[in-house]
């Protein structure tokens, strides 16, 4: 989580400066809108692809060093004279494991908490302040005197405000707009807000705001958007009327002592010097183009940046307390194993604890005994055992393996050793009921069904069943 929170802010620092530097002072207005939010959604999306883009296989050199791999993570490994062998570190069945061992509590597990805690904090109140706002002004507004101008309402304030729009909206000041202090420049401004949606821009820029209140580059953006509705606005009137300086005087006018209200387009915001000079600014069509031309090959240079999976052959997981070789053990031609070294050749025993390369928080820990795996335990964001395994060996060849899920038995796997005629089960249960829900019998292979095959409802009755032989469908029971 930390190294997203660094890379997102990176990664939208990275796209704001290619918008202040190529983008900013060009009329472009509209493609400006439609880069702002864009990038404000690939900022914040690109750097947590990696969390979706998992690899099933690695491939690596006999004989090197592959710290901490579990046994039953690695296939047809063998110290044979081939080029390359292949390791599947994350089988279909890993994510359906879990425990009926008790909850373990992490060293780190109260910081990670408060951390969790404070974030979750802030975040619903800010939720809160951002549906006060939005209550606030409706509840305000129904209060006002209103105007109908075509499809557009005016509502009339007590209060001075500056003129300002929300939805389908405009608010004034009451006494002005009786007095015929408020243009019909001023409303265009409004209405152009209004039929350009703004609005939706910043309801949307508030939320994201509200989920990711830490992260600078995000107000960066809010900033930015703001600001290029009111240079929207201006064009949409400017292109009407062609009396810039009157235009500008009405503008400051109608801004002088009002105050501005949260999550509308107002008409004072960000009236600067750089707004007054946008609208005198001469467009250049070349220009604009040129460089949003210049901007194509961003999104895969920032895919290459803030996304890239590096893949530590010593490493293959994170950062290992202890390094391991994995060393295949035949029983005979048609079963093997794998057992851990140490890298003086010694048969490991104890517990090797597994790190994420990113944050340095421990990830996994796997408990080992003469180079067997006993138990490899997950844990999650908040540093509890969130899965977890366990082996069962007869004498010293794995027999089953149980997966449990916070606490509860979740599957179990039975090796297909000599012992059992290269039988082998697999068994699912309902976690919530602890009732079976699937077991398969198969042969050598689990994708070699051999034996019943058997679903259950969560009363324990069969729904489905039949019978294999050899992976071919004998039987179709029920």
């Amino acid at each position: 989580m930390i190294a997203y929170i660094l890379n997102s802010i990176l990664c939208l620092l990275a796209l704001f400066l290619f918008y202040r530097v190529l983008l900013a002072n060009e009329k472009c207005y509209r493609f400006n809108r439609f880069y702002l939010l864009a990038a404000l959604v690939l900022g914040l999306s690109l750097p947590s692809l990696d969390f979706f883009m998992g690899s099933d296989q690695f491939i690596f050199r006999p004989g090197e060093e592959v710290a901490g791999l579990e046994a039953e993570k690695l296939t047809a490994i063998k110290k044979a004279p081939s080029v390359f062998v292949t390791g599947h570190l994350f089988p279909q069945n890993e994510v359906m494991t879990g425990t009926t061992a008790p909850v373990e509590e992490s060293s780190e597990a109260p910081v990670q908490f408060l951390i969790f805690l404070g974030y979750s904090c802030v975040t619903f109140l800010l939720l809160l302040r951002f549906i006060y706002s939005i209550y606030s002004i409706y509840k305000r507004a129904k209060g006002m005197e209103s105007v109908e101008i075509g499809t557009t309402r005016i509502r009339l304030a007590e209060s001075y405000v500056a003129p300002h729009s929300f939805m389908d909206t405009i608010f004034v000041n009451k006494k002005d707009y009786k007095e015929g202090l408020i243009s019909d420049e001023i409303l265009k401004h409004e209405m152009a807000h209004i039929e350009d949606k703004h609005t939706l821009d910043i309801l949307f820029v508030e939320l994201v705001k509200v989920v990711f209140w830490f992260n600078p580059a995000v107000y960066l953006f809010s900033r930015a958007i703001k600001i290029n509705h009111e240079f929207l606005a201006d064009n949409r009137v400017l292109s009407e009327t062609k009396d810039v300086t009157a235009y500008q005087d009405q503008l400051i006018k109608a801004t002088e002592d009002h105050s501005k209200v949260n999550l509308a387009s107002n008409l004072n915001f960000f009236l600067t010097k750089k707004r007054l000079l946008m609208m005198t600014k001469s467009s250049s069509l070349i220009s604009s183009s040129i460089k949003i031309a210049a901007l194509t090959p961003l999104i895969p240079i920032l895919i290459l940046l803030f996304n890239s999976r590096v893949i530590d052959r010593d490493h293959i997981q994170g950062i290992y307390e202890t390094q391991l070789i994995p060393d295949t053990v035949a029983v005979d031609k048609n079963y093997s194993f794998v057992q851990f070294e140490t890298v003086e050749g010694e048969l490991f025993t104890g517990s090797n604890k597994l790190f994420d390369p990113k944050t340095g928080i421990l990830k996994k820990e796997a408990i080992f005994e003469n180079g067997r795996s006993i138990s490899i335990k997950t844990y999650n964001g908040i540093g509890q055992v969130s899965f977890r395994s366990i082996f069962e060996y007869e004498e010293g060849i794995p027999e089953r393996q149980r997966y449990y899920m916070l606490g509860q038995l979740f599957s179990e796997y039975t090796y297909p050793t000599p012992s059992r005629d290269y039988q082998g089960m697999q068994r699912y249960w309902y976690t919530e009921e602890g009732v079976m829900q699937y077991e398969a019998h198969f042969l050598m292979d689990p994708d070699n069904f051999h034996g019943l095959v058997t679903a259950f409802d969560t009363q324990g009755e069969i729904t489905e069943q039949e019978r294999y032989e050899n992976g071919q469908l004998i039987e179709k029971i029920k």
